[in-house]
C-alpha cells in the first residue's frame, strides 16, 4: 500500500477543483481525505490539527475505515482532514458535541474494534471521553461525495447530480485509500444512494450479508465491507441505532469467517 497518500489526494483535489472551476461550480469547496493525526491546537477561536503519522498508521492498520458523507454543512469550505469533532471553545468537553460527531465516534469505535463475542457496548461507546479521543487517533478517512458546501439537508436529486458529474474523481479517491470498511452515510427512505454508488462504481460484487438486518454488505473479491448507514445527524435514537448496527456487524463478521474464512 502506498504511503504517499496526502500527495496523491492533494493532486486529485487540484483536478477536482479545476473541474469545478471550469463548470462554474467552485465558489466554496472543501478538502477532505485521510484525517490528520498530528498536534491539535486552539487558534483564533477554532480547533486546528496538523499532519502527523497518519499515513503510517493507515498503512499498518488491519482495519481501515473510510466514511462517506454527503456534503459539508457549513458556511464555507475548509480542510476536513483537520477535524476533531470538538466544539470550538478552548475549555471543551468531549461530552459537548453535536449528534453528527457523537454517532461517528461511537460507530467508528465499534467498526474498528468490534469482534464476535466482544462487541463494545453502547454503555461504553456513549462515554465521549473514551469515544472522542478514539476518533481523534484512529485510522479514519472522511470524504464528502459533494465537495461544495451545503446546508442541513440535500435533495436526493441534487446529490445524484454531483455523484454523476464527479463520478470518476470520486471513485479514484475511494480507491486511493483502499479501506476495508466503508461507512456509507446515506440511508433514507429505504435506499442509500451512496451505497448504491459504491456498488455500481467500485465494488460491483457487493452483496447483503444474511441476518445483518441489511446493515452490512460484503465484497468477496476484495474482502471489503460496506455499511448501509443512516446519516450521523439523523433524528433517530442513539442506542437503538448503535445496537442495530452492532448486531448486524457481529453477524456479518461471523458469516464472513464461516463462508470465506476471512478475518477483519
Amino acid at each position: 500500500m502506498t504511503t504517499d497518500i496526502h500527495q496523491r489526494e492533494e493532486a486529485l483535489q487540484e483536478r477536482w477543483h479545476k473541474m469545478a472551476r471550469d463548470a462554474g461550480d467552485a465558489e466554496s469547496l472543501c478538502t477532505d481525505g485521510l484525517l490528520f493525526r498530528g498536534p491539535i491546537r486552539y487558534v483564533d477561536g477554532c480547533w486546528h490539527r496538523e499532519k502527523g503519522d497518519e499515513e503510517n498508521l493507515w498503512t499498518n492498520s488491519k482495519r481501515r475505515l473510510l466514511i462517506l458523507t454527503k456534503d459539508l454543512n457549513d458556511d464555507e469550505g475548509w480542510d476536513i482532514r483537520q477535524e476533531t469533532g470538538r466544539y470550538n471553545e478552548v475549555a471543551f468537553s468531549y461530552e459537548r458535541a453535536v449528534a453528527f460527531y457523537k454517532n461517528l465516534r461511537m460507530w467508528s469505535r465499534l467498526l474498528l474494534n468490534g469482534r464476535p463475542g466482544a462487541m463494545p457496548t453502547f454503555q461504553e461507546a456513549r462515554k465521549m471521553n473514551v469515544s472522542g479521543p478514539f476518533y481523534e487517533a484512529a485510522p479514519i478517512a472522511r470524504v464528502n461525495c459533494k465537495k461544495q458546501v451545503g446546508g442541513d439537508t440535500i435533495a436526493e436529486a441534487v446529490l445524484m447530480q454531483y455523484l454523476e458529474k464527479y463520478a470518476s474523481l470520486l471513485v479514484e479517491q475511494i480507491a486511493l485509500y483502499d479501506a476495508n470498511i466503508i461507512l456509507c452515510c446515506g440511508y433514507a427512505c429505504d435506499k442509500n444512494i451512496i451505497l448504491n454508488f459504491v456498488r455500481a462504481q467500485y465494488l460491483q460484487d457487493l452483496m447483503p450479508v444474511p441476518d445483518s438486518g441489511d446493515w452490512i454488505y460484503y465484497s468477496a473479491s476484495q474482502n471489503k465491507i460496506a455499511v448501509n448507514s443512516y446519516h450521523p445527524s439523523a433524528r433517530i435514537g442513539y442506542e437503538e441505532t448503535y445496537y442495530n448496527l452492532s448486531d448486524g456487524y457481529e453477524e456479518a463478521l461471523k458469516w464472513i469467517k464461516k463462508n470465506y474464512n476471512q478475518d477483519f
